[in-house]
C-alpha cells in the first residue's frame, strides 16, 4: 500500500465528485493498485488515509526517522520544508511541535540538513544530471 497510490486515489475521487468529465493519465504502475483502492461512495478512501502516519518501527530513534526523510527529498528531488503550510516537519516523531524542546528542534534539523547534503552528494556522484 503506497501512500503515492492512496493519496492520487483520493485526489481523482474528489476530482470526479466536482467535474463532470474528466480525462486522467495514469503511469502503468499505478493503475492496478488504484483501480484495487477505487470503492464506490460512501466507503471510498479519503485524505485522512492517504496521508497517515504509519506506526513507528520498534527500535527506530528519531535520527533514523529523519535520515528516512531526507533520502525520500533527495530521491524525489521535494522541497517540502520551503512550503508555508508546513509548521511541524517532524511529525513522524511528534505530531504537536510544541512539544519539543528548542535544542531538540534545532538538533533535529541539523541532523536533516546534515544528512540532505550527504545523500545529495552520494546522489550527484552516481547519478547524471539530468536524471532528477
Amino acid at each position: 500500500m503506497l501512500p503515492k497510490d492512496l493519496y492520487m486515489t483520493s485526489l481523482l475521487r474528489n476530482v470526479m465528485a466536482a467535474a463532470n468529465c474528466c480525462l486522467v493519465y495514469i503511469g502503468t504502475p499505478h493503475y492496478s493498485p488504484i483501480q484495487n483502492y477505487w470503492e464506490p461512495p460512501p466507503h471510498g478512501i479519503n485524505f485522512t488515509q492517504a496521508t497517515r502516519i504509519p506506526k513507528r518501527i520498534e527500535n527506530e530513534s528519531s535520527e533514523m526517522l529523519i535520515e528516512k526523510q531526507a533520502i525520500l527529498d533527495v530521491l524525489l528531488d521535494t522541497r517540502i520544508w520551503g512550503e508555508k503550510y508546513i509548521t511541524n516537519p517532524f511529525p513522524y516523531i511528534n505530531s504537536d511541535i510544541t512539544a519539543f524542546k528548542e535544542e531538540e528542534l534545532k538538533h533535529f534539523k541539523k541532523h536533516f540538513y546534515i544528512s540532505l547534503k550527504k545523500y545529495q552528494a552520494f546522489r550527484d556522484r552516481v547519478c547524471m544530471p539530468e536524471a532528477y
